[in-house]
């Protein structure tokens, strides 16, 4: 195996496994890493070993990941699965995890395609046995085609709460409520947005269809819902709930929960990439120009990480992204790279019709969460919501101050557990924006690595040495 590649990605997902193909097929050396032991990331998790059965149940949506699968093996771009990524340098050097040992491997470009993950919300009991996010269940199901046991509720919002409903109830699972956040009528911000909609009329339809399949299985549907709590002292055993000023209350062996996706952020803001905060979905993203570049010339984000956006959006980021590495390496020229992305940028704009209605409809409200003082709102460092907001009244105003004295934040997921709620919080205790309360620092290495591993590593004249790899760096995050 070689130690330098004209380019790496990092994921294979759609957008990973796009930009890969696109680049491989070109020519290029590229090296994909991705730390599941498969390709197809979330979306496309097991694709290719899913049983007829599968196929079929979880939609053409999922079955178009056979197709990226195919051409990502047929395009000749080298593949290392169960690597983990805990360390990216701007320069293009990526430090890995894989099978007990760690490497170093440098490139000419760095395609960051990590897509995006399940916003947390911590809300009283969450930390129980038994409480999961529909989303892990979604791919418990593509990975071994396994479905919850028991009664089940389902609480939250978004589309993909009411798509993985609609499935379970296709699985004869027993529901007992589905419990949506989201208000019963719409607000009116979301009208604007209906007319463009309207021209991704199969997305609706399939939206339509998902919901009165939900209404058929006479499966209580509740909209509005508030002050969600999981109940129980060793695992869940019920589900509380207000609606409409009443107290909703079900009997339950496991509550999945769901409140959107944001992207996941921890390579870019390790690297220092300039970052953006999207007011209306309240989440952050990377900045980058239109085809995925960031404020450093060798990095490139493509997929739901730089705004979520779907699957067939983030194939498309992937292959834009491409074009551009493509050309800064002279592989193509300008003309031919504008030419080739012209259909894509086309495709990509009419995929994004439905997109802004779907993100005012959904759009996340904390307001309708109470952050109970008692609850654990960091399970790394059992940090309860009431240690931070004591912390903040008394004059803490920054994340990384609170991440200092709390410990919230400190733990080996290094926030992603905890760190959007912990914005919403301090910003609310102080009455100011999420932006104002800054993010948290994020440093290497990224996922827990034994300590023997970097030892291991051989020191290299360039770059910076396994010795060096975890002093303390200075903050480079833009807002």
């Amino acid at each position: 195996m070689s130690n330098h590649y004209d380019t790496i990605v990092i994921g294979t997902g759609p957008a990973g496994l796009t930009a890969s193909s696109n680049l491989a097929e070109m020519g290029l050396k590229v090296l994909t890493l991705d730390e599941q032991n498969r390709i197809g990331g979330q979306i496309y998790r097991n694709v290719e070993n899913a049983s007829v059965t599968n196929l079929v149940k979880m939609g053409e949506e999922y079955r178009r990941g056979l197709d990226l699968a195919e051409r990502f093996k047929k395009s000749g771009a080298e593949y290392l699965g169960n690597a983990s990524v805990w360390n990216v340098e701007r320069e293009g050097r990526v430090c890995y995890s894989r099978n007990g040992v760690s490497e170093r491997i440098t490139a000419n470009y760095v395609i960051v395609a990590t897509g995006a993950m399940e916003r947390p919300v911590p809300i009283p009991g969450w930390t129980l046995p038994g409480v999961m996010g529909a989303g892990a269940v979604n791919g418990l199901a593509k990975e071994a085609d396994l479905s919850p046991s028991g009664t089940v509720v389902l609480a939250g919002s978004g589309p993909l709460l009411l798509l993985e409903a609609a499935l379970l109830i296709e699985k004869g699972v027993k529901i007992a409520a589905i419990l949506e956040t989201t208000p019963k009528i719409p607000s009116p911000a979301i009208l604007p947005h209906v007319p463009k909609a309207v021209l991704g009329t199969k997305f609706l339809l399939k939206g339509m269809k998902m919901l009165l399949d939900i209404r058929k299985s006479g499966v209580p549907h509740y909209k509005g819902v508030t002050n969600l709590k999981a109940l129980g002292e060793t695992r869940v055993t019920g589900v509380e709930a207000d609606c409409a000023g009443k107290k909703l209350s079900f009997n339950s062996d496991m509550l999945l929960v769901h409140f959107g996706v944001i992207p996941d952020s921890h390579i870019y803001r390790l690297l220092g990439c300039h970052m953006e905060w999207e007011e209306n979905q309240r989440y952050w993203y990377p900045s980058t120009d239109e085809w995925g570049r960031t404020n450093f010339e060798q990095i490139f984000a493509a997929g739901d990480a730089t705004g979520v956006s779907g699957a067939l959006a983030a194939e498309y980021k992937g292959e834009l992204a491409a074009l551009e590495v493509a050309h800064c390496h002279g592989i193509i020229p300008q003309y031919e790279r504008d030419c080739l992305a012209k259909p894509i940028l086309k495709e990509l704009q009419q995929d994004g019709y439905p997109r802004p209605l779907i993100d005012a409809f959904f759009a996340p409200d904390p307001k309708r969460f109470s952050f109970e003082d008692t609850t654990v709102l960091c399970r790394c460092e059992n940090v309860t919501v009431g240690d931070v907001r004591n912390v903040v009244s008394e004059g803490v105003t920054d994340l990384n101050e609170v991440k200092t004295i709390t410990r919230c934040g400190m733990g080996p997921c290094q926030g992603r557990m905890c760190g959007p709620a912990l914005g919403e919080i301090v910003a609310a205790e102080r009455g100011s924006s999420i932006p104002a309360a800054g993010l948290l620092t994020i440093r290497p290495p990224l996922k827990p690595i034994p300590l023997e591993e970097v030892a291991a590593m051989p020191i290299e004249s360039g770059g910076v040495d396994p010795a060096n790899l975890f002093k303390n760096q200075s903050k480079k995050v833009g807002h």
